[in-house]
């Protein structure tokens, strides 16, 4: 056999191979798919939720006053919602609205909020991710101080000028003041605890004004109307006030407290025009000269 028959012979074969591997393929028998046993499967592809953001949160006032009504503006972007809140003197939150992403919303300032009102507005986007920004509105005081220099915060109230009364004892003083119907108790010694005290005014016209079985040492004197009932009745002040050392002595005073969410101190015209400065919770107390 030469080189070109067995390149025919060749040729021959290959093409009898094809054929019988269509046919077979052709041949094989076909078998029905249920799409129940068959799945598809597709990688997940996350995305990741905005971060929620405060263009602004405003008021439309920086300062104004006590019963006035200011307007809270805010905008967001990548929020679904958002809730407001009005922020305690103490920092607490107080009061809160929910809001939505933007927006704005009227708030009514009590007349007796001083020196400040805060808000805190939160803003949230649908994956629960959230910011926050505050807002201040700076409130003028309504009522001066009756002296100077004045405490580098509000007055809670007015100070009118009221009747008051005041007398020293050999180890500290007492002060009535009429528009409280109260006296003030203050002690000179450093041992105990409190270093001032308040009470009610419980004494009334037609009642004994001091005690007569009481019988001061020579040069001293008993207390009468209400500094002697607060004196008779509490041993323990008694003891730490003493006698007195001179009469009571009537004048027009005045009274005015700050106006911190707690912990207030208190001044009181003092007989000589000077001030007493009560420490908060009763802690201690000062005399001093106004301008």
């Amino acid at each position: 056999m030469n080189k070109r028959h067995v390149l025919l012979l060749t040729a021959v074969l290959m093409g009898f191979t094809l054929f019988l591997g269509i046919h077979t393929a052709l041949s094989l028998p076909q078998t029905d798919i249920n799409d129940e046993d068959y799945y598809l499967y597709l990688p997940l592809i996350r995305k990741d939720a905005l971060p929620p953001v405060i263009n602004f949160f405003r008021s439309n006032v920086e300062v104004t006053d006590p019963g006035n009504a200011i307007e809270l503006q805010w905008q967001t972007e990548n929020a679904i919602s958002a809730t407001l809140y009005h922020l305690m003197a103490t920092g607490q939150f107080g009061t809160f609205w929910n809001v939505p992403p933007n927006g704005s919303m009227t708030y009514n300032i009590p007349d007796s909020t001083r020196n400040f009102e805060r808000f805190m507005l939160y803003a949230n986007n649908e994956a629960g991710d959230y910011t926050s920004a505050a807002v201040t509105v700076k409130l003028n005081c309504p009522y001066p101080w009756f002296f100077a220099p004045a405490p580098d915060i509000c007055a809670q109230d007015a100070a009118p000028d009221t009747g008051g009364a005041e007398q020293q004892f050999e180890h500290g003083t007492m002060i009535w003041v009429e528009s409280e119907d109260r006296i003030y108790v203050l002690f000179d010694d450093d041992i105990f605890s409190p270093k001032w005290a308040a009470f009610s005014d419980e004494w009334n016209d037609g009642e004994p004004i001091d005690d007569p079985t009481i019988t001061p040492p020579s040069g001293f004197y008993q207390p009468v109307r209400g500094f002697g009932l607060v004196w008779r009745e509490g041993q323990d002040i008694r003891n730490r006030l003493g006698w007195a050392v001179a009469p009571e002595s009537g004048f027009v005073t005045a009274v005015q407290r700050t106006s911190y969410a707690k912990y207030n101190e208190t001044y009181i015209r003092a007989l000589d025009s000077d001030i007493w400065h009560l420490l908060a919770e009763h802690s201690g107390w000062e005399k001093f000269t106004p301008d």
